[in-house]
């Protein structure tokens, strides 16, 4: 490796839009983190973390060193965790309204017992009454298929 380019990557931060999407994804592992026990006293941070900088093309290193560089500009720094809790606040929205289509497929299944009570719709089609799905492994998301819960349901 040239001696530019050793400069170069030593020099390198991250983003500012990146980081603020590193930090949410940060917060909501957190989150769950406090929700699972189990989990929390098995888990090194800087192990559940690695992978979500890992993700975004970055190490720890390189997150310290950006780390750092913002501290020095507390405006900057703000700046990303206002754009951290914007990305927090639409996916909450996001959520809210995949939990919307939930409560109203389980008031279609309410309102179709009460025309056929040996049929549960929640017994041939548990996944689709289940809390929403969380892919720990490799990002946070939440999945719902509306098309399929109106489609099952006309």
């Amino acid at each position: 490796m040239s001696r530019a380019t050793m400069t170069k990557e030593e020099n390198r931060v991250i983003p500012r839009s990146k980081m603020a999407r590193i930090y949410a994804e940060m917060m909501l592992t957190d989150q769950w983190l406090q929700m699972e026990p189990d989990a929390r006293r098995l888990t090194d941070t800087t192990l559940v973390y690695e992978p979500i900088l890992e993700k975004y093309g970055y190490d720890s290193e390189i997150y310290r060193r950006s780390v750092y560089k913002y501290l020095d500009d507390p405006e900057r720094f703000a700046r990303i965790f206002r754009e951290t809790g914007e990305i927090l606040d639409k996916r909450l929205e996001e959520l809210n309204k995949m939990k919307g289509v939930q409560d109203e497929a389980r008031k279609r299944e309410e309102e179709r017992e009460k025309f056929n009570p040996d049929f549960k719709v929640s017994e041939h089609f548990p996944f689709m009454f289940d809390e929403p799905y969380v892919h720990y492994y490799d990002s946070l998301s939440v999945e719902v298929d509306s098309a399929t819960l109106e489609y099952r349901f006309r």
